[in-house]
């Protein structure tokens, strides 16, 4: 049946449309209207049936009446338009009162009933939509539609009149404000702020998906997360080993939320630890402390960070490799780092001078303005080298050196004539005549020099060592370094006995004396102070000529003449002189004198 039957109108004895020939049967909704007396409860009367028309239909369609007051549904759209312009009756009990677009409610166009379908909506079949569980409405109570056949109208807009609120009515009823029609797991990127949230999100965060903290079971979303503390979120990965003065402590402690890695602690922050930072240590790594536990170490111990947060440190040697192999551990600390380091820096050395006074050598005089490398350093200038590294360490430094006796360092030009056991020993060894101010000069002075066995008296006594010991012109000692391996040239310093004065005088007398019985020695006639005049000579007790009387004032030239002697030195004749009186005085005699 199509639309456009005719209704046809009829008087009867002059009076007004009391009754109507029906034009056709209504449609099945309208049958209970079936019958010429019930045409005016859709037609009216009085001549005005077709402008009762339709405020007639929306007496009884009250849903629709209800949809328009609010200016709601399709119907609002078409307002002035009567009922009957697209819902004509009288086409038959099977006639459908409704025209869809091509025959198909799924080509209706949804926006002109007041709600554009987009997104996943577009997918949904109308029936999937309009069924009896959704219509929630007024529109659906006012509505006399019953049964299988609900009609179309009575569904809201609400999200949560369709869909469940999985939010249980925490997060209100704007579903748009973080859902989108396309997904419902999609977030509305352009209306929702999870800034303007009692969590903001910072860092890292804003890059988590929304279900990595948002869980959903079984469709639903389990609760608002909590998040006062970020172990609601993170497991503890340090199993509970992260702690400050005693008291566990959140992630955000030592970690930010821009990023894990690197940690945010501060050396401040460790002061308030057990171990506190300083010197050096301040700009150490965290990871070159805190390192990973060794294989085997339960998770339990370290967590699943596997860091460990409480390493060994009551000791330098917790953490430090003892650099000097073994050589310390002997000493009541063991060799502690701390006796001769800070943390300020592992050089130089603290250890001092002072301290070093209470070893077996004391630094005293130029060894104390040494550098400590030049004895104990791997590049040892004019020393022998240090044993290998697997000896002394990885430092390379030799501190328990066995070198105390002097020609241990220096080379000894007295071939040790002069040390325990030498020939001439001295109780002080080298120190008898040196000390450790300068190797040269010698400390040995004019009363050193009495315990050889020579006296340095009179003119001796300002005589320059050299000018005895002719050693010193050819040794090359006074220009060299002393040290052992730098030594090399220099000669053999002997300081051999020499106590005779001919062994550093030459005699100008020649052979003159040989007859006497002390063989002319030197010391007869000669003090030390001056060789001339001889002051110990006296004429009259050690010549076999007495000098008293008037030769007392006769020069000695006038008995003993000079003369040229080999070399074309001046050699004064002592003997043989004439003793007897004529040999002088003969012309005297003759004269009479």
């Amino acid at each position: 049946m199509k639309h456009g039957a005719l209704a046809l109108a009829i008087t009867c004895l002059g009076s007004p449309v009391v009754a109507q020939i029906s034009p056709g049967a209504l449609a099945k909704p309208h049958e209970r209207l079936e019958g010429t007396l019930q045409c005016i409860k859709c037609h009216g009367g009085g001549g005005k049936g077709k402008e009762q028309v339709t405020a007639l239909c929306l007496d009884c369609h009250k849903e629709i009446a209800w949809l328009v007051q609010r200016e709601r549904g399709f119907h609002f759209g078409v307002r002035a338009q009567r009922c009957t312009s697209c819902h004509p009756d009288h086409g038959g009990k099977d006639f459908d009162l409704i025209s869809w677009p091509g025959g198909d409610p799924q080509k209706f166009d949804h926006a002109t009933a007041g709600w554009p379908l987009d997104g996943g909506h577009l997918k949904v079949k109308c029936a999937d939509c309009h069924k009896p569980k959704f219509r929630v409405s007024n529109a659906a109570t006012l509505s006399a539609r019953r049964g299988p056949d609900w009609g179309w109208v009575g569904l809201e807009r609400r999200c949560a009149s369709c869909h469940e609120d999985v939010h249980r009515g925490r997060l209100g009823t704007a579903c748009d404000k973080c859902h989108v029609t396309m997904n419902w797991k999609t977030i509305n990127k352009s209306s929702f702020d999870h800034n303007k949230t009692k969590y903001p999100l910072r860092g890292r965060h804003a890059e988590v998906a929304c279900d990595k903290c948002h869980a959903f079971s079984a469709g639903k979303m389990a609760s608002n997360p909590r998040f006062a503390n970020c172990t609601d979120c993170h497991k503890d990965d340090h199993a509970g080993t992260a702690t400050l003065a005693g008291r566990l402590v959140d992630c955000g402690a030592c970690h930010v939320v821009g990023g894990w890695r690197p940690s945010s602690y501060t050396v401040a922050q460790h002061r308030l630890a057990k171990y506190r930072l300083e010197g050096r240590h301040e700009l150490v790594k965290c990871n070159a402390c805190h390192v990973k536990a060794k294989p085997g170490v339960p998770v339990t111990q370290v967590g699943l960070a596997g860091v460990v947060m409480r390493p060994a440190a009551s000791q330098c040697r917790d953490c430090h490799a003892d650099d000097h192999g073994a050589q310390l551990a002997r000493r009541p600390d063991r060799g502690a780092c701390s006796a001769c380091h800070t943390v300020k820096g592992w050089k130089p050395s603290t250890y001092t001078v002072a301290t070093h006074a209470t070893l077996r050598l004391r630094l005293e005089g130029k060894h104390a303005a040494i550098e400590c490398r030049a004895c104990h350093g791997p590049n040892r200038v004019g020393l022998p080298a240090l044993p290998d590294t697997q000896v002394i360490g990885r430092a390379k430094v030799m501190l328990t050196l066995k070198e105390i006796d002097c020609a241990a360092c220096h080379v000894d030009p007295h071939k040790g004539r002069f040390a325990a056991g030498g020939t001439r020993a001295k109780a002080k060894g080298c120190l008898a005549c040196h000390d450790v101010r300068t190797f040269r000069t010698s400390t040995a002075d004019v009363a050193a020099h009495a315990t050889f066995g020579f006296v340095l008296e009179g003119a001796h006594r300002a005589t320059a060592c050299v000018g005895c010991h002719e050693e010193f012109k050819r040794s090359g000692a006074t220009k060299r370094s002393a040290l052992l391996l730098a030594a090399s040239g220099i000669g053999e310093l002997r300081f051999e006995a020499k106590r005779e004065c001919a062994a550093c005088h030459q005699t100008p007398h020649g052979r003159q004396f040989d007859a006497r019985k002390d063989r002319g020695r030197c010391d007869a006639c000669h003090g030390v102070d001056a060789f001339a005049p001889a002051s110990k000579f006296d004429h009259t007790k050690d010549a076999t000529f007495s000098t008293r009387g008037a030769h007392e004032r006769v020069p000695c030239n006038q008995c003993h003449p000079s003369s040229v002697g080999a070399g074309g030195k001046p050699v004064v004749k002592y003997r043989p002189v004439p003793v007897k009186c004529e040999a002088c005085h003969d012309q005297n005699v003759r004269r009479g004198l």
